[in-house]
C-alpha cells in the first residue's frame, strides 16, 4: 500500500513540476478555454445567442484568471513549501469556495471540511513536503472548479432575469405598499387585491427579493414562501402583475412559464417534466397550469404553474405555484386557504 501511494505521489509530483513552465502554463489556459467555451454554449443553447455570447464571456475570464492565480500559487508553494501565508490563503479560498457553492450546508460537507482540515494539520506537522504541495495543488483546483461553477450560474441567473424582465414594456409601479391587519389580511391599494396569509407561510416584499425570485415575464409583487430564510422552499407563491392595456391572455401565460420552465431544465435544477389537467375551484380564476416534475435539488417529485386572475380593474394577476403533491387533493392546504381568501376592489376586513 505504501508503495502504491509512493508512486502516485511521485508521478504526481512530476506531473505539476512539468506543468508549471511558463510555456506549459499559456498551453493549459488555451485548452481550458478549448474544453469551457463548448461547454458553456451546449449548457446555455436554450438562450439567444447574445446571451450565449456574453455568459461565456463572463464565465470564461472567471475560469482562466482563477486556473492562472492557481498556477501562480502552486508555483510559488513548489519554491518554498509550507509558507504559512500561501496555506492560508489557500485555505480562505478553498473554505469560501464550499460556502460559495452551498456545500456547507449540508452535514456531509461540514464533515469532509472537518477531516481535509484534519488531514492538512497532519501533513502540516509531520512536514510531509510532497503530499503538502499536493494537497495545496487539490485545493486550488476544486476552488477553481466550484468558483467558476458558481460564476456560470450566476450569469445564468442574471441573464434570465434580463430575458423577462420588462419584456412586455410595462411601465413599473411601486407595488411594495402592502397593509397587514392583525390577524394576517394582506391588501395592495394599487393592485386591488388582497388575501389571507395561510397559517406557517411568510410573506416577502417585491424589495426583499433577490433577483432570482424576481424573474418572470410581468412585474413581481411579492412572494409567499414556507421559510421565512428560504423564499424558494415549497410550497410557495410569487405574483407577477399585468396592467390592463397588455391584454395578457392564456396563450402568453403559457408560453412565457414554458420558457422559464425550460431555463429550470438546463440549469440542471429540474426534470422530467409531465403535463397535468386539474380543474380550479376558485371562480375568480380566468385560466390555470401545472406540470408536474422531479426536483433534483430536493430529489422528490412536486408540482409547478401557474394561476391567471382578472382583477376588479381588469389587470391580471399571474400566481406561479410550486408545491408537494397531495394525493387527491388539487393543491396543498395552505395554497387553497390563499386562494379561497383572495379578494378583488374591496380592502379585507378584519373578524
Amino acid at each position: 500500500m505504501l508503495q502504491i501511494l509512493t508512486k502516485i505521489k511521485n508521478r504526481a509530483s512530476g506531473f505539476f513540476t512539468k506543468f508549471l513552465a511558463p510555456k506549459t502554463s499559456r498551453n493549459l489556459l488555451i485548452l481550458y478555454s478549448i474544453i469551457a467555451i463548448p461547454f458553456f454554449i451546449y449548457h446555455e443553447s436554450h438562450l439567444p445567442w447574445h446571451y450565449i455570447f456574453v455568459l461565456c464571456l463572463i464565465s470564461l475570464i472567471v475560469g482562466l484568471f482563477i486556473t492562472y492565480g492557481s498556477l501562480y500559487v502552486i508555483q510559488r508553494y513548489w519554491a518554498d513549501t509550507f509558507h504559512p501565508l500561501i496555506e492560508l490563503g489557500v485555505v480562505v479560498l478553498f473554505i469560501f469556495s464550499l460556502w460559495l457553492a452551498e456545500v456547507l450546508v449540508f452535514e456531509a460537507g461540514t464533515v469532509f471540511l472537518f477531516l481535509l482540515v484534519a488531514v492538512a494539520f497532519l501533513i502540516r506537522v509531520l512536514r510531509l513536503e510532497e503530499y503538502a504541495r499536493l494537497l495545496v495543488a487539490a485545493c486550488l483546483i476544486a476552488s477553481n472548479a466550484l468558483i467558476a461553477f458558481k460564476a456560470l450560474q450566476g450569469a445564468e441567473v442574471l441573464s434570465a432575469y434580463l430575458l423577462f424582465k420588462n419584456k412586455y414594456q410595462i411601465e413599473e409601479k411601486d407595488l411594495n405598499d402592502w397593509v397587514v391587519t392583525e390577524n394576517n389580511q394582506y391588501w395592495n391599494e394599487e393592485l386591488q387585491f388582497g388575501f389571507t396569509l395561510p397559517q406557517g407561510f411568510y410573506f416577502f416584499k417585491p424589495e426583499d427579493l433577490s433577483m432570482e425570485n424576481k424573474t418572470g415575464a410581468g412585474q413581481i409583487a411579492g412572494l409567499l414562501a414556507f421559510s421565512d430564510q428560504d423564499a424558494e422552499r415549497y410550497p410557495f407563491v410569487r405574483i407577477f402583475y399585468f396592467p390592463d392595456y397588455l391584454g395578457f391572455q392564456e396563450n402568453q401565460a403559457i408560453a412565457e412559464f414554458s420558457e422559464f420552465l425550460k431555463i429550470q431544465v438546463s440549469k440542471g435544477d429540474i426534470e422530467d417534466i409531465q403535463e397535468i389537467q386539474q380543474k380550479e375551484l376558485e371562480p375568480s380564476i380566468v385560466t390555470s397550469k401545472f406540470w408536474t416534475f422531479f426536483d433534483l435539488l430536493r430529489p422528490r417529485y412536486a408540482k409547478t404553474g401557474f394561476i391567471l386572475v382578472e382583477t376588479s380593474n381588469h389587470d391580471k394577476l399571474l400566481f406561479h405555484i410550486t408545491e408537494n403533491l397531495e394525493k387527491g387533493e388539487i393543491h396543498e392546504q395552505g395554497i387553497r386557504e390563499f386562494l379561497s381568501s383572495m379578494r378583488f376592489g374591496n380592502r379585507l376586513q378584519s373578524n
